[in-house]
């Protein structure tokens, strides 16, 4: 559920900052949403022989409580991406194109042979570009936005935020992973990954302030800064053994989707 909002949450900024809230727009924003959704449910579905390992984890994957054949895994989404794919079709070849990169990449993520979320370096990456920055990319690139400093400085919070959440995720999966095949964090280990976890998570927040004062982030963008700070100071005060709140995670997302539903209703109306 975090995943679809965060995304959701994300592709609807360009729209705010720039002005190009239209129904077009709008659709794509809901694509992109469900699109995550399906993502994160095709990695749960590549996860589950791994994650039948964890109890914990079994009991959150779908596909370890209701085992699906593959042909009809294989059936939906090749019909749910061609749904998907008219939100793409009105921006034109450069709509398609960043549909195709979307569907390689929530493959290339997750499924073998390529399955770069076990390929330690390009599971940071991957996860880095395209979990929390590239809904930002495509709506700015589909709409034609002119890049300005705060876009970038959006990018750059996004980019770190999604490698912090990709090595705080592979901390508290490390014993399920080791078996999976490994990760940067198996490879690294995990004492060093959360001490990096720490200072990567401060330069975040560092970056944010900084723009907050020089007054680049506008007002009705520190609302989410807010939300979600009480799930990033988490990070520093539990020990490296103790695995993130998910339900504080949870509700910061859920309040972050609300927020947006707020502004969004707001400049729509202005």
């Amino acid at each position: 559920m975090d995943a679809w909002q965060v995304a959701l949450v994300i592709a609807t900024l360009p729209l705010l900052i720039h002005g190009a809230i239209r129904r077009e727009t709008a659709v794509l924003v809901l694509a992109l949403g469900v699109g995550y959704w399906f993502a994160f449910a095709l990695n749960d579905y590549f996860d589950a022989p791994f994650d039948q390992l964890d109890e914990p984890k079994a009991q959150r994957n779908f596909f370890v409580q209701q085992p699906l054949s593959g042909w009809l895994v294989a059936v939906f989404s090749l019909g749910f991406l061609i749904l998907v794919a008219a939100a793409f079709a009105p921006f034109g070849v450069r709509g398609w194109l960043l549909w195709l990169i979307s569907c390689f990449v929530a493959w290339a993520y997750s499924a073998p042979p390529l399955r770069l979320k076990m390929r330690p370096g390009l599971d940071l990456l991957t996860h880095a570009l395209f979990v929390q920055t590239f809904p930002y990319v495509v709506c700015m690139v589909l709409i034609r936005a002119s890049w300005g400093l705060l876009d970038w400085v959006l990018l750059a919070i996004l980019f770190l935020a999604s490698l912090t959440a990709q090595l705080e995720q592979q901390a508290r999966d490390f014993d399920v992973d080791v078996q999976a095949g490994g990760t940067f964090t198996t490879w690294l280990g995990q004492g060093r990954v959360v001490r990096g976890l720490r200072w990567i998570t401060a330069v975040c927040l560092l970056i944010a302030l900084v723009f907050v004062l020089a007054g680049t982030i506008p007002w009705f963008l520190l609302p989410f800064g807010l939300i979600g700070l009480p799930a990033l100071l988490h990070r520093f005060w539990r020990t490296p053994e103790t695995p993130r709140s998910e339900r504080l995670v949870l509700l910061s997302t859920t309040a972050g989707f609300l927020y947006t539903g707020v502004i969004f209703c707001y400049f729509l109306l202005s």
